[in-house]
This record gives structure tokens, sequence and C-alpha cells, in this order.
């Protein structure tokens, strides 16, 4: 970096927002990506709902109701669009990122159509509407989207990259000492790149530069310039320096933002509450509200009962298997802690020589040979898991959530990982967030464990109803992929 003058430093060319090597600026700015992605989004899922609709009706030989096809695609678009939108998944950072894209819209898509075949059935017009016709929708609209949304990534990733994307012309001050005030610019700047912006200038609040000579050249730049919002990084602690500061920049009618250095940014991010003059910051928020159990509670009764019927010719062939296979019983109860630490029994089809529920409880590893050999394949298919569809039923577990440990393991590693008991925030589960990201089996070292914590701990904060759905049905594709499973 260049020092042009006391407090100002110049802006190095590759963390401008225009591009350096091909002198070329996109004609759309960052902020308006999403809502141009949103429209052809939806003009996709109308003409390939339409176009579904003539080809399947041309085979068929029959006469062609373009409304009834309008009508099928407002619906998807209506509920398959706003999910979208509503997780952020339009935003250019998130359109780069295809891998989370293909996931969340081959989701959401399903989500979407098992939302209209509700709707139909409740109001009894399925019957107006040809299966063979919305299926065919189905895989053309969805193909059409997931190709539209790879071709954005295609174009938004490199624009990103070289600074093409025309954003908002800013104003970065630092209130940091050196040398971490060169590795904060740095990294700020490159974010900002990377999300639109285009920082025009650097102003530096340091010890031997008077603070008001700064203010005064920020001003001086402000007014004689089309910039449009400024943002300052500091220390909270200087607080009073921070607030003077802001109020000294108040004669410039742009917006003032802070951006807190990454020991108090977490703060910033958790909820707050007014109490009359006092305010208060949530470092944990309570467990799920009352609406919020019924609807789970609800969820796992109709998916428990619905599992346990569709599932009972399994439960009679896999319990003959366990028997002619080797001594002992169907079913392996052990002790897990449940919701607020309370314990229940967990069933499991047996899938070991043992029965081991004491204070140590060696993990099961690749190639252990207390494993039975049907066991091995119940284990590799997680079928050994499917009677805690009885525990759901119960109410000691639910479909979702944080995977219970045996009360052995849960000993050891909560004097090791400092949040290890926000897990038993919730009821434990089936299947978790940990468990579509693959932290799942063996977990050989602290750290590998903390990693399943931190996910779990991130669904406890982040529960949705459609999040539950979203890992029912990425629980799927994990059981086929047999990760970690042994």
């Amino acid at each position: 970096m260049t020092i042009l003058d006391p407090g100002t430093i110049e802006v190095p060319q590759q963390w401008r927002a225009t591009s350096s090597h091909t002198g070329w600026r996109w004609p759309v700015r960052y902020t308006s990506i999403p809502a141009v992605v949103c429209a052809f989004d939806v003009f996709l899922i109308l003409i390939t709902a339409v176009l579904a609709g003539n080809l399947y009706s041309s085979t068929q030989e029959t006469n062609v109701d373009l409304s009834r096809y309008t009508m099928t695609a407002i619906v998807i678009a209506a509920i398959f669009v706003p999910l979208l939108y509503n997780r952020g998944l339009y935003s250019p950072v998130a359109l780069v990122n295809l891998k989370s894209q293909v996931r969340n819209i081959l989701g959401l898509w399903t989500i979407a159509f098992l939302a209209f075949a509700s709707v139909a059935f409740a109001l009894k017009v399925g019957s107006d509407f040809s299966r063979g016709a919305v299926l065919l929708f189905g895989v053309v609209g969805l193909m059409a989207v997931l190709l539209h949304h790879a071709l954005w990534c295609k174009i938004v990733e490199p624009a990103l990259e070289v600074g093409a994307l025309r954003g908002r012309r800013s104003i970065l001050l630092c209130m940091h000492e050196p040398p971490w005030a060169d590795d904060t610019i740095q990294n700020i700047a490159r974010d900002f790149v990377r999300h639109g912006y285009e920082i025009m200038k650097f102003f530096h609040f340091g010890t031997d530069i008077p603070k008001k000579r700064v203010v005064e050249q920020v001003v001086a730049f402000a007014r004689g310039s089309d910039i449009e919002e400024i943002f300052f990084t500091a220390d909270v602690q200087q607080w009073s320096e921070i607030s003077n500061m802001a109020q000294d920049l108040c004669v410039i009618p742009l917006p003032l933002t802070l951006l807190p250095d990454a020991r108090t940014a977490e703060l910033f991010q958790r909820p707050s509450q007014q109490f009359g003059s006092t305010v208060g910051v949530q470092f944990r928020r309570a467990p799920l509200s009352q609406t919020e159990r019924f609807l789970k509670r609800l969820v796992d009764i109709v998916c428990s009962v619905g599992a346990i019927i569709a599932l009972l010719p399994i439960f009679l062939i896999v319990a003959l298997a366990i028997k002619l296979d080797s001594t002992g019983p169907v079913l392996f109860m052990q002790t897990r802690h449940g919701f607020n630490g309370k314990r229940f029994k967990i069933l499991k089809f047996r899938t070991m020589t043992v029965l081991e529920d004491g204070e140590t409880i060696p993990q099961a590893v690749r190639g252990d040979s207390r494993i039975t050999r049907i066991g091995l394949w119940l284990r590799m298919t997680s079928i050994d898991e499917i009677p805690q569809f009885f525990n759901v039923l119960k109410g000691d577990m639910s479909i979702v959530g944080p995977r219970p440990h045996a009360a052995a393991h849960d000993n050891y590693y909560a004097d090791l990982i400092s949040r290890y008991a926000f897990r038993h925030h919730v009821k434990p589960g089936i299947t978790g967030w940990a468990q579509v990201h693959g932290c799942r089996g063996e977990t050989p070292t602290v750290n590998s464990m903390k990693e399943r914590v931190d996910r779990d701990i991130w669904y406890i904060g982040n529960w949705s109803l459609l999040l539950d759905i979203y890992i029912i049905l990425r629980t799927a594709v994990e059981v086929m992929r047999s990760r970690n499973a042994y």
C-alpha cells in the first residue's frame, strides 16, 4: 500500500470492484442479481409446465388445457421460489456454490411438489390433473432450474473474482493499529469485492494522526464523490472513540456501518431483547416453543406410525435372521440421555455378540470382532436403527435431532468439549444434521467428536420444520452412501 497523506491509504486495484483485466463491468448491480435469477426461475417453471403438458398431451392424443398446466406452474413457483429466496440461495455468493445449489434445489423442489399434491388432494381436484404430465413437468422443470443455476454459477464466479459486478461505492475506515490493521483491511477488502462493493478509499485512524483531521478528510472526500456507504472496523473496547467518530460523521447523509472484529462479531449476530431502557443479548436460545414442539411432535408421530406399519415385514425378517445368525436377544437396549439429560433405553436390532451398557463402552471400529455377520449388514444399511421408531412414538426420541450417545460416552466427552451438554436441549433423533454431513460412526479423536457436536448445536439454534424435512430427505441419500457405517 502507498501512503498518500496522513490517515489515507490508496486502494489496490485488485480490491476495487472494477476489473483491471477486462475493463468491463456488468450492466446490472450486485444487489439486482437475486431478483433477475428469481424472475428467470419463475419464467422457466411456467414454460416447462406448458411444454410438458403439450408434449404429454400429444403422445396421448388428447386436448391441451393450457390453463391447467399454467396453474400447476404458478402453485409450484409460489412454493419453490420463496423457499429458495428465504434460504439466501439467490445471492451471488450462494449462486457460485454449485454443490449447495444442487442439494437445496433437489430438496426444495421435492417439497414443492409434495405440497402441491397435498393441496390438490385436500381440494379434491387431483383427478383434474394428468399424473403423467405432472411427473414430466417435475423432471423437465427440475432439470431446467438446475441448468439455469449452473449457468449463473459459471457466469457469476469469474465476475466476482475480477470485480466486474457493479457494486456500491464505499469508504472503509480502520481504527486498528498496524500490523493487524493491514491484515484486517486486506481480508475485509477481499470479502467486499466478492459481495459487490467497490471500496474507493481507506482512511486509517492512527495514534500519531489527529482523529479530527482524519474525519475532516473523510467528509471532504465523501462530499466530492458519489460514495454511497461508509464502513469502519474497530475494536469495540474503544467504544467511546467509536461513538465520537460516528457522531462527527453524522454531517454526511450516508449509511455508516460498524464491522466488529472476530472476537465480538458473534455477539452482534445473537438476538437481542429490550427491557425498557435495558438491552439483553441472548447467548443461548430457549428450547423449542410450545408451538414448535407441537409441530415437531406431530411430524414424529405421523412418521413413526407410518414407518412402523410400512416396515413391519422387515422387522419380522430381520428378527428371524438375527436368531439364526447368533445366540442372544433380537433387540439390544442401552442407556442413553435424552431431553434435559433424562435417561431412557434406546432400542436397536442386536448387531454384536455382546450387550454392553456399563461405565466403559468401546466404540465400534472398522473390522470389529464383536459385530456379527448379519450385524455388519444391518449396520451398513442402518436397518439396525429402525426399532427406534418405537422410541420416537413413546416420546423419548424425535425423527430428527442430535444422535444419542451411550451414557458412558456422554460422561467422557462432557469433560472434554465445553458445549457438549447443549445437545440435550432437544430430544435426540434417529438422524440429524451431523449425520447427513458424514459425522457418524467412530470418533477416534476429540476433534472428530467436536465436529459432530458443533453441527448438533447449529441444528438446535437453527431448527425449523423445513430443516427437519430436508434432513429426512438427505438421510435417504446418506443411507445409500453408507459413509462411516460399520
